[in-house]
């Protein structure tokens, strides 16, 4: 028994891993050549408001050269060796929207931030709960009660302070979407668990002609060598993805 539960932690582990790398691939393979250029005079969000945190508004522009800051190339070295220079530029230039910050989502806005992604909008309507703290990326029991976009944008800064962190007290729906989708993201990321409003993220995210990774029925799997890169339609053993 204990050995089983030993093997699904280091299924679920690999599992974290394998979900990563194909994130980045997929990043660098589908950047666009041309860096878009933001101009400091106009908000970089085109419009939408930010998460005040002690009293300060996060409104840098995606720093394209992070990586001549002798302390970020320090901070992001084992990345670089493994993309290459130009490549991790690439992804320190990129502008990712996670929805969904629980489980799933803050152990990805986690990861993308400790790998180096210039730009985080982070969004989710819920508070951090007791019974979340088992597995949320970041939060403690003195973070109970706040909102977890608060919470991940707060722990985040002294994680990559030089990322810029935004973070959205909301909840996704039809109203709400051009407040998050717009900017031009590179990616999104939907870890959301309710279908209604992951059917309705991914349809957005289609017909505004973004790249979306949406987080579906993974619990309790263990085994990485049998993920396979397939239309959704396909998926198979996963209500979730089949209900999408």
């Amino acid at each position: 028994m204990e050995k089983g539960k030993y093997l699904a932690l280091v299924g679920t582990g690999a599992l974290f891993g394998s979900v990563s790398t194909i994130f980045f691939l997929r990043l660098l393979q589908n950047h666009k050549k041309v860096v878009r250029q933001y101009n400091k005079n106009v908000t970089e969000l085109n419009g939408l408001e930010t998460c005040t945190i002690a009293g300060k508004k996060n409104d840098k522009a995606v720093n394209e050269d992070l990586l001549k800051d002798e302390i970020v190339s320090e901070h992001l070295t084992r990345n670089i060796q493994f993309f290459g220079s130009e490549s991790q530029q690439k992804v320190s230039a990129s502008y990712v929207v996670v929805i969904g910050l629980g489980g799933v989502g803050s152990h990805a806005a986690s990861m993308l931030l400790r790998s180096g992604v210039g730009k985080l909008l982070l969004v989710d309507f819920d508070q951090v709960s007791l019974s979340s703290l088992n597995r949320h990326a970041v939060a403690t029991r003195a973070d109970v009660g706040i909102p977890k976009a608060q919470c991940l944008k707060e722990h985040f800064s002294s994680i990559f302070p030089e990322c810029q962190v935004d973070a959205k007290v909301l909840l996704y729906d039809s109203s709400t979407e051009e407040e998050i989708l717009s900017g031009h993201p590179d990616f999104v990321l939907d870890c959301i668990d309710n279908i209604d409003t992951k059917v309705a993220l991914l349809a957005a995210c289609v017909r505004r002609g973004l790249k979306v990774l949406s987080a579906t029925g993974a619990g309790a799997r263990a085994d990485p060598t049998r993920i396979r890169i397939a239309d959704l339609r396909e998926s198979t053993n996963d209500p979730l993805s089949r209900s999408v």
